[in-house]
C-alpha cells in the first residue's frame, strides 16, 4: 500500500510541475532562469534534508560511478526540462505529458532486458502499443517531416529525455542505492544541472533575475525534487514496470484535465485518440 502512496504523490508533483512551467511560459518569463533556481533550491533541499555524503564515501573508489551517472543525469535533466517547458507553451500541458509519459518504454524495457523482470503477453501488447500512440499524439506531422524544428520534434526530444532520465533512475536504485541516499545522489543530480545553467546564464549574458522568476523556481524546485524522491521509494518497493506504468497513468489523466480546464488546451481527433491508446497501453502493462 505504500508503494501506491508513493506513485500518487509522484504523479501529482509531476502534474504541479507541469502547471507551473505553463505559468512561467505565458509570463514570458526566462526559462533558463526559472530552471536555474530551481534546481538551486532542489540541490539545497536534497543536501539539507540527509546531509553531504560521509568523506569516507567521497574518497571511496565506489563513489566514482555513482557520481559519473549523477553528472550525466544532471544535464539530461536540464536539457529535457528546458524542452519540457517550451512544448507545454508550444504543444499545450495534455500532449506534452503524455510525450514525456509514454516514455516510460524505455525504463520498463531496461527492466525487463537488463534486470530481468517479467511481462505478461498483455504487457507486451502494452509495449508495442506505444509506437502508435507517439505518432498519434505528434501535431503537423507532414510538416515535422520538412521541418527539423518544428514544436512537433520538441515531443520527439522530450520522449528521448525523459525516457533516459528515469532509467537512470533505475540503474541508481539497482546498482548504487547502497552507496549514496536517494537525497545525496539527487542532490549531485541538481547541482550538475544548477552548474550548467549557471554556465548557460554566463554565456547569455542574461543574469537580470526578475522577482517572479526567483519565486517561480523555487516553488518548482520543491516538487521537482520529490518527484525523484517519490519514484524511487515507490521502485523501492514494487515491481519497475508498475510503478512506471502508474505513475505515467495518472501523470497523462491529470496532464489532461489540467490542460483543457484550465489552460484551455485544444486536441485533434487524433491526439484525443494518442491520449486515449496512451492510456490503454499502461493500462496493459499494469495488468
Amino acid at each position: 500500500m505504500t508503494g501506491w502512496i508513493y506513485i500518487l504523490l509522484c504523479a501529482a508533483a509531476s502534474v504541479l510541475i507541469a502547471h507551473l512551467l505553463k505559468v512561467a511560459e505565458n509570463r514570458k518569463m526566462s526559462t533558463v532562469r526559472v530552471l536555474t533556481v530551481n534546481y538551486l533550491i532542489a540541490t539545497g533541499v536534497a543536501f539539507g534534508s540527509t546531509g553531504l555524503p560521509a568523506e569516507s564515501v567521497w574518497r571511496s573508489p565506489e563513489f566514482i560511478p555513482p557520481l559519473i551517472l549523477a553528472i550525466i543525469v544532471g544535464v539530461i535533466f536540464i536539457a529535457n526540462f528546458f524542452i519540457y517547458s517550451k512544448s507545454v507553451h508550444h504543444n499545450g500541458v495534455g500532449i506534452s505529458v503524455a510525450a514525456m509519459r509514454i516514455s516510460l518504454i524505455v525504463p520498463v524495457l531496461l527492466s525487463i532486458l537488463w534486470y530481468l523482470e517479467l511481462l505478461t503477453f498483455g504487457q507486451w501488447i502494452g509495449v508495442g502499443v506505444f509506437f502508435i500512440t507517439l505518432w498519434l499524439l505528434l501535431p503537423e506531422k507532414r510538416k515535422m517531416l520538412r521541418e527539423p524544428f518544428n514544436a512537433a520534434w520538441l515531443l520527439v526530444l522530450l520522449f528521448i529525455g525523459t525516457g533516459l532520465g528515469d532509467g537512470s533512475l533505475k540503474v541508481y536504485e539497482e546498482e548504487f542505492s547502497g552507496i549514496l541516499d536517494k537525497e545525496q545522489f539527487m542532490g549531485l543530480v541538481f547541482l550538475t544541472a544548477f552548474l550548467v545553467g549557471c554556465v548557460v546564464l554566463i554565456f547569455r549574458k542574461n543574469w537580470a533575475f526578475k522577482p517572479s522568476e526567483l519565486l517561480l523556481g523555487a516553488a518548482i524546485g520543491i516538487p521537482n525534487l520529490y518527484t525523484a524522491i517519490f519514484l524511487i521509494e515507490a521502485l523501492e518497493r514494487m515491481n519497475g514496470a508498475v510503478v512506471y506504468s502508474s505513475v505515467n497513468v495518472l501523470t497523462v489523466l491529470g496532464g489532461t484535465v489540467l490542460g483543457v480546464l484550465l489552460w484551455g488546451d485544444k486536441l485533434t481527433r487524433l491526439q484525443w485518440a494518442g491520449i486515449g491508446l496512451t492510456i490503454i497501453s499502461i493500462f496493459l502493462l499494469i495488468s
